[in-house]
């Protein structure tokens, strides 16, 4: 499925392909975080964790959820990542928070970003949210 206002978005914030080593990714999500962690059972979560660290995670991370919009299927580190999510108790309402914090970063640092806009990161990111919310679910199931 295309989604171009997602592609020119992305394009926008990150450039082509997979910008894992960026400057500029690490001020986004600096600022995600910021934002993700102003709810406070959020914050409990992370409250012992070296945040650089996580930042560094997140930005690995996020470009693997992003990668499932398009492959339509998790990598190995995405289905390492929601067992990890798993095990640690995280409900579905902190996917939820987080796509939300996510969005409202993406229309701090992306200056064309309107509704329509948001709209499209939502609907790309939302498959791999939901795998990630439903992985106990998905991996109880039989390979077809």
């Amino acid at each position: 499925m295309s989604n171009p206002r997602f592609d020119a978005s992305y394009r926008r914030l990150f450039g082509e392909g997979i910008a894992t080593d960026d400057a500029e990714s690490d001020r986004f999500f600096e600022a995600f975080y910021r934002r993700f962690l102003e709810h406070p059972d959020i914050a409990e979560l992370f409250r012992d964790t070296d945040m650089r660290r996580q930042v560094v995670m997140l930005r690995k991370s996020f470009f693997h959820l992003a990668g499932f919009y398009i492959t339509h299927s998790p990598s190995g580190e995405m289905e390492r990542m929601a067992r990890i999510h798993h095990q640690l108790g995280v409900g579905q309402i902190d996917y939820d928070r987080w796509l939300d914090c996510l969005v409202a970063t993406v229309a701090e640092f992306d200056p064309e970003c309107d509704e329509p806009t948001e709209l499209a990161w939502r609907l790309a990111l939302t498959p791999g949210i939901t795998y990630m919310k439903l992985y106990e679910h998905f991996r109880s199931q039989p390979a077809s």
